[in-house]
């Protein structure tokens, strides 16, 4: 009986140890059976993705739309909101993109709610019927697809106007997705603030801009490849001035600096709307002809064809060497054998055999006035000497 006990109890413990082991492999598995789950969940957008790209046709558009907020340091009501839309159509069809600043600070919730709402504005303007729309935000989805309620009066707002719109859609379905596959939006809304790097959490270092002389976020600085940096904002200004005149390729505004920015870099911090202005005026300058030359001028700098320079001065008679052309600009002569100011003095054999530190206007000037002069120059020290007495020797002083 005594044996029956004491084997009763190490049974007793034994079932307990078993059911405690077969507690924790439920949770395991449980665990395991949630993360497979959430897994499958994954797979199971992507494959719809996959399939709406199949189903793609030209009334309908598979819409990824994402809001950004940056606030400024130390004031967290005011700061730079913006959004980006890309719509993709079917394979024929060209991506429909939305680009925005907004004119005032909001959430970056509201500006996820403003976002779709440019959204399925654009969309109904291209006679979009259908709309597949994905988006990271969770309580958006929320009100939107399971019609829960928020106690934020903004968002109920925004959220009535976005279903109305979606009601004159033929289908509206809105999808939640990893945040990971909205990397062009965000590009889009990062880009219409003026925001080339991604801000850490609690970054709130700022950078004096060379151009404006005021202090701006990091993430807003841009860094040239020739190592000048200068504030986004400065940078489209520029850029846009530039390309309306016509002056492309174009350079770094650092004084004295060679270097032309990129089209890579100019895709950086320029708008969509603004970087395809760039993209058709260097199309136009067509940059690789090597006929064409920059105003020597540095106040002008203009890109300009030598032949087309030609033939609007062909009436005019004031200039007859052949390299000698005006610039369409500031209407000052260009040499274009040289591509230096016209040197009317001298011919272009004369300037080229001169020194590269005597070639400015004022050395020209004073080469032009020791021809007229009879001016000589010591082959030693390369003074100008002139002979006022005595004989033809000339010594050194």
């Amino acid at each position: 009986m005594e044996d029956q006990i004491f084997f009763g109890d190490v049974s007793a413990r034994n079932l307990a140890r078993e059911v405690k082991l077969e507690e924790d492999e439920e949770d395991f598995r449980s665990c395991c059976e949630d993360e497979e789950e959430w897994k499958d969940t994954e797979e199971s957008v992507k494959e719809g993705a996959k399939d709406l790209k199949e189903e793609l046709d030209e009334f309908s558009v598979k819409m990824f739309f994402k809001g950004m907020s940056i606030a400024e340091a130390g004031d967290s009501a005011s700061g730079l909101s913006g959004i980006g839309v890309v719509m993709e159509r079917s394979a024929n069809a060209p991506t429909i993109q939305v680009q925005k600043k907004l004119d005032f600070y909001v959430d970056e919730s509201v500006a996820d709610y403003l976002a779709l709402m440019d959204g399925l504005i654009e969309a109904m303007q291209n006679n979009i019927r259908r709309v597949f729309a994905f988006t990271d935000s969770e309580i958006l989805y929320d009100q939107i697809s399971h019609a829960e309620e928020d106690g934020n009066p903004l968002l109920m707002a925004l959220k009535q106007r976005i279903l109305e719109f979606s009601s004159n859609l033929e289908s509206f379905v809105l999808n939640l997705i990893p945040s990971n596959d909205l990397e062009r939006p965000l590009q889009l809304a990062q880009v219409a603030i003026g925001i080339v790097s991604l801000p850490s959490k609690g970054d709130g270092s700022l950078e004096n801009c060379s151009i404006c002389c005021e202090d701006k976020p990091s993430p807003m600085m841009i860094t040239m490849k020739c190592s000048h940096k200068f504030c986004s904002h400065c940078m489209k200004t520029y850029v846009d001035g530039k390309v309306q005149s016509s002056q492309v390729p174009i350079r770094c505004p650092q004084l004295r600096c060679k270097y032309f920015i990129s089209t890579t870099e100019c895709r950086s911090f320029l708008p969509v709307t603004c970087f395809e202005s760039l993209e058709r005026a260097l199309a136009e300058a067509n940059v690789l002809n090597s006929e064409k030359i920059y105003c020597p001028f540095p106040n002008c700098s203009v890109l300009l064809d030598p032949r087309e320079c030609l033939s609007a001065r062909a009436s005019s008679s004031s200039q007859s060497d052949n390299s000698c052309v005006e610039c369409p600009v500031c209407q000052r002569f260009i040499c274009v054998d040289c591509g230096v100011p016209w040197h009317s003095s001298m011919s272009c054999e004369e300037y080229q055999s001169l020194p590269l530190e005597e070639r400015d206007a004022g050395d020209i000037t004073l080469h032009r006035l020791a021809q007229n002069k009879r001016w000589r120059r010591c082959q030693q020290c390369r003074r100008m000497i002139e002979l006022t007495q005595g004989c033809y020797h000339m010594t050194c002083w």
